[in-house]
């Protein structure tokens, strides 16, 4: 057999129930961001690459997909893994900004998604019995940090997912989008100047 042939053979071969519907899922997200509810299931198919009748074969209906695909892309466990990737020997400056991004591009994609499908209802279980534990994975990546840290890692916790939901939010960007920069010194050093530098400054102004 030469290589096209085998090549051919391995494009032919058929996916696993399981495999299909989980390509499924990841080929209708961009969809629902783009289209909502309104996404046609010719559209679906067309996205992945199959029959609209392969579709209701691995789905019972439309609703049933859009659920399906909500349940995965609301999955806290890949922030929790991205977190965990994070290396343990950066400066903890760096590691707030690289978990402070991942925030507010899980919050941005969320925020999104919620939008354009009109979902006013509560988040999936999946977020409502998981959602925080990716709480766990900072303190594990903060654990050789912690005399650098002036408040407890639950608090800052609190504050990174505070900053990057609010910055998550299109109006609250408006007139002034927020840099991941800008957020992470908020975050880490707040608006004043150090205790020194504004002492100096208040006895520049008294003595003049």
């Amino acid at each position: 057999m030469t290589d096209l042939e085998e090549a051919t053979r391995e494009r032919a071969r058929p996916m696993a129930p399981d495999d299909r519907r989980a390509a499924m899922i990841q080929a209708v997200i961009p969809l629902l961001k783009q289209h909502g509810r309104d996404v046609s299931t010719r559209q679906i198919a067309e996205a992945c690459g199959v029959a609209e009748g392969t579709v209701f074969r691995a789905f019972k209906d439309k609703e049933s997909l859009i659920t399906a695909a909500i349940e995965a892309y609301f999955d806290p466990l890949p922030l929790r893994a991205a977190i965990a990737g994070i290396a343990l020997d950066l400066p903890v400056e760096q590691k707030l900004g690289a978990v402070l991004r991942l925030l507010r591009e899980r919050f941005a994609g969320v925020i999104g998604l919620m939008s354009a499908l009109r979902m006013t209802d509560a988040p999936p279980p999946v977020v409502r019995h998981g959602g925080d534990q990716w709480i766990d994975r900072l303190h594990d990546l903060l654990a050789p940090n912690l005399d650098e840290l002036g408040v407890s890692v639950d608090l800052v916790a609190y504050h990174l997912r505070l900053v990057a939901f609010a910055s998550s939010i299109p109006p609250f960007n408006i007139p002034h989008r927020f840099s991941d920069e800008e957020l992470l010194a908020l975050v880490a050093h707040g608006v004043l100047k150090p205790e020194g530098s504004r002492r100096c400054s208040g006895a520049s102004s008294s003595d003049s």
